[in-house]
């Protein structure tokens, strides 16, 4: 790694992790809706909801996993992972 990542860029990294590819992107995936445009109203059931927050803990917990038994990997693919999909994120 050229540099250590910021927390900022770590925590950009983390989120990306766990969301990217995961159940969020089939609920993106869908044909755009009106309900989009009306913020009173919701987007996302319970169901879906827990769906996502399981599956984003899950991938978390296995990053923090790795940090713990093999930090040099752990970096090593953070680092990857922001630079391929989160360099333009706010820091």
């Amino acid at each position: 790694m050229e540099r250590p990542l910021t927390i900022r860029e770590e925590a950009n990294a983390l989120t990306c992790f766990a969301f990217r590819n995961g159940y969020i992107e089939e609920l993106h995936a869908g044909k755009y809706s009106e309900l989009l445009e009306k913020p009173e109203l919701s987007r996302i059931t319970d169901a879906e909801m827990k769906k996502l927050m399981i599956q984003s803990s899950a991938a978390l917990a296995k990053l923090l996993a790795m940090k713990e038994s093999d930090p040099e990997k752990y970096w090593k693919d953070l680092a990857k992972f922001h630079k391929d999909y989160c360099w333009q994120w706010e820091k």
